[in-house]
């Protein structure tokens, strides 16, 4: 019979024996990695590394950064590649868009094999991610030299007979314009939620711009995923979030589509963007990030209101506190404030005043640039979108002109 001792003497030399096994396999790759490592640097191949590429709106965002700092000459000329298996990415279409400006590794064998090789050679990577916390985004620079330029994307013929297809089984009538609307919830980030729910806002706030969009004639189809709370029937409404037909293309294709995007504090916004499409974007939150979109966007923050004093803050007080730029729901319950959902109304005027935009129909009055200039100048460098060339919502400013703390406009 085998003593106990004879089975632990047993069971620490099979140990050492994987430990011995471990540190072969290491030094092999060391051996092996090391000077592919350096040939990679020097042929100036960087892995990018994207600040969450499980959320659709960094695939778009933080890629399309890249890209555009590489074509001002922002960046050297990388050979870029985007390591992405199967189901790595949010969006495997959205992803594949992509490969008109970077390398895509698809393959599993060899993104299990290049994932290894930057992890251990952190030289070969180059962080895209355009993640700013307590600090202004390096993006907002970038946006405001690349201007007017086209968009970065172009949707593929083939998505966009399929879509079209996929349009008229739907209903709706060949050439209707349509506009998609997403409002963020809880469902699609369980995991993280505490820290984000703050970013929620209430599908029902956004039904009045919808049937004010489709009084005018205008078809529009609700974004999200199969989490989201249904709504009452509309006409003219489609819930593609429960549709059995969403899909990644569908997806990509809706938001290359529309005519404008009417988005929430969440990513989807990005994906109409670097098509070319306008986002009107409420429930802006945190209110520093109001300026963190596109020329041609419009946007809208959340209030603040003190639970302390039971008021509203004035924007002027705001952006001279930390609030401006917290970005975790614990934070705000620990400061006393409580950012505010946009109204109906407020949401309402939005979508009018983006459909008045893109029909070349907006109207800005001296008093309304005034505004525009006052709401500016209260951000400085730290706050996120510091610099930011979008425009805050016109009647928005108009309605909320007493929170600007009496501050007078910059010549």
């Amino acid at each position: 019979m085998r003593r106990s001792g004879d089975i632990s003497e047993t069971v620490d030399t099979r140990a050492g024996g994987r430990r011995l096994v471990q540190r072969v396999k290491i030094a092999i790759a060391i051996m092996v990695g090391f000077p592919l490592s350096i040939l990679l640097y020097v042929a100036r191949v960087r892995f990018l590394r994207l600040t969450a590429p499980n959320r659709i709106g960094h695939l778009a965002a933080d890629i399309s950064t890249f890209v555009k700092m590489r074509m001002l000459h922002k960046v050297p000329r990388y050979c870029a590649v985007f390591v992405s298996p199967p189901g790595f990415s949010a969006n495997d279409c959205l992803r594949d868009y992509w490969r008109r400006y970077i390398k895509i590794v698809g393959s599993p064998f060899w993104a299990k094999v290049l994932a290894a090789l930057f992890d251990r050679f952190p030289y070969l990577s180059h962080n895209a991610g355009i993640l700013a916390i307590d600090e202004t985004a390096h993006y907002i620079d970038v946006d405001r030299e690349w201007g007017d330029r086209p968009a970065l994307l172009e949707l593929a013929d083939d998505h966009r007979r399929r879509g079209n297809a996929w349009l008229t089984e739907m209903g709706v009538p060949r050439n209707a314009e349509f506009i998609c609307f997403h409002s963020r919830e809880a469902g699609y980030s369980p995991d993280d939620e505490a820290l984000h729910s703050f970013r929620n806002s209430s599908i029902e706030n956004y039904l009045p711009a919808v049937e004010e969009l489709t009084r005018r004639g205008f078809w529009c189809i609700r974004m999200g995923d199969p989490t989201m709370r249904r709504i009452r029937p509309i006409e003219k409404v489609i819930d593609y979030v429960h549709s059995k037909a969403r899909s990644d293309w569908l997806d990509v294709f809706l938001c290359a589509s529309c005519k404008f995007f009417l988005g929430s504090a969440s990513g989807l916004s990005a994906v109409a963007n670097i098509f070319g499409k306008p986002c009107a974007i409420a429930n802006q939150v945190p209110i520093s990030h109001a300026l963190g979109f596109g020329m041609h966007d419009i946007a809208i923050p959340r209030l603040m209101w003190s639970v302390r004093e039971q008021r509203y803050l004035n924007f002027g007080e705001i952006f001279e506190s930390d609030v401006a730029n917290v970005r975790f729901t614990r934070l705000f319950e620990e400061s006393g404030v409580q950012p505010l959902e946009s109204t109906p109304e407020d949401i309402r005027n939005l979508a009018v005043e983006m459909l008045e935009r893109c029909e070349g129909r907006g109207v800005y009055t001296q008093e309304d640039e005034a505004l525009q200039r006052c709401f500016k100048a209260l951000m400085r460098p730290g706050h996120y979108s510091y610099g930011g060339i979008n425009r805050v919502g016109r009647d928005f400013l108009r309605k909320y002109a007493h929170l600007l703390d009496g501050r007078q406009p910059t010549p």
